[in-house]
C-alpha cells in the first residue's frame, strides 16, 4: 500500500480574513475539510461521502500574507471508516521551525460496493 501522505500550501489573504486581519475559522475549516479527501480519493468510485465524524483544533491565529502549509494524512482505516489527520503549520518567522495552527481528524464512511451477480439459464 502506497503513503497516503499529502502536503498543500494557501496564503492568507485579505478576501478569507476578518478586519483586523485574522484567518477566518470557517475558511481553515472547509480549506482543511476540502485537503481531507486528497489521500482517500482513490478508494471511491463515485463522489466521497459527508464527513462521518471530525475534531477541529484552532491553537493559533493565522494573518494576512501568511504562508500555511497543510498536511493530510490516512492514518487508519478499517471496514467501515478511513481516518484522515490533519496539520496546519506556518513557519516561525526566526527560526526553521513550523508553529502548528490547527488540527483535526476526520473519518469517511467507506463506500459499500452492491456486486449483484445475474444469473442466465442456458
Amino acid at each position: 500500500m502506497k503513503t497516503h501522505h499529502i502536503n498543500t500550501s494557501f496564503i492568507v489573504t485579505k478576501d478569507i480574513s476578518n478586519a483586523n486581519g485574522f484567518l477566518l475559522p470557517h475558511i481553515l475549516y472547509e480549506k482543511i475539510k476540502t485537503v481531507a479527501t486528497y489521500p482517500i480519493k482513490e478508494f471511491y468510485l463515485q463522489n466521497i461521502p459527508d464527513v462521518g465524524d471530525f475534531k477541529f483544533k484552532m491553537y493559533k491565529n493565522a494573518f494576512v500574507d501568511d504562508k500555511l502549509t497543510i498536511q493530510a494524512q490516512l492514518v487508519k482505516q478499517n471496514n467501515e471508516r478511513y481516518w484522515v489527520n490533519i496539520l496546519v503549520t506556518k513557519a516561525k518567522s526566526s527560526t526553521n521551525h513550523q508553529e502548528r495552527i490547527s488540527s483535526a481528524l476526520f473519518d469517511f464512511p467507506i463506500e459499500k460496493t452492491n456486486q449483484n451477480t445475474h444469473k442466465t439459464a442456458c
